[in-house]
């Protein structure tokens, strides 16, 4: 895992503005993430975890923590014995590239949320929705870290606690 100093983050926003973070890393693994993690808890960071950048501004002063952009890639597709079609995503997959995937597999609940900016991984978090479609009505559980215990967890979809805009990932 590479952390870098001084890294320009308006690049890496669909604003494209703001200033630099004093660190920056972007994990491609799941132990990098738990790495850059106990960088920045060792250091006593403030530590920012940075999807897509679509609902991001940055202040010209920048980011004096780590700055955390998930690139966990990756998608892949099953049925179950029931006929079921289920997706598995890496967080730093491309949100609409999984749409258009599941749309390619004639699978229905995610179409209406095509063309929305971001990864797989802040979709969760927000709850993203459109057109009377919420991803919470496709999510059958989500893989993420527990940032205190920093030991990986599944929550099913009642554990993510998903309302309008709104889960447990975004209220903790």
């Amino acid at each position: 895992m590479l952390i870098c100093e001084h890294v320009a983050l308006a690049p890496l926003t669909t604003l494209g503005v703001g200033g630099p973070a004093r660190y920056f890393v972007e994990a491609t693994t799941e132990a990098e993430v738990i790495e850059a993690v106990e960088f920045a808890r060792s250091r006593q960071l403030p530590l920012f975890v940075l999807g897509g950048g679509s609902n991001l501004l940055v202040a010209d002063a920048g980011f004096a923590g780590l700055m955390l952009k998930i690139g966990i890639v990756g998608s892949w597709n099953f049925t179950t014995p029931h006929e079921d079609v289920i997706f598995t995503a890496g967080a730093g997959e491309d949100w609409d590239t999984l749409v258009a995937q599941a749309v390619e597999a004639n699978c229905t609940g995610l179409e209406c949320l095509s063309a929305i900016p971001g990864t797989v991984g802040g979709t969760p978090v927000q709850n993203v929705g459109a057109y009377g479609q919420e991803v919470s009505e496709t999510i059958r559980e989500v893989r993420a870290l527990d940032l205190q215990s920093l030991q990986v967890r599944i929550f099913s979809n009642a554990e993510c606690g998903f309302t309008y805009r709104s889960s447990v990932f975004n209220t903790t």
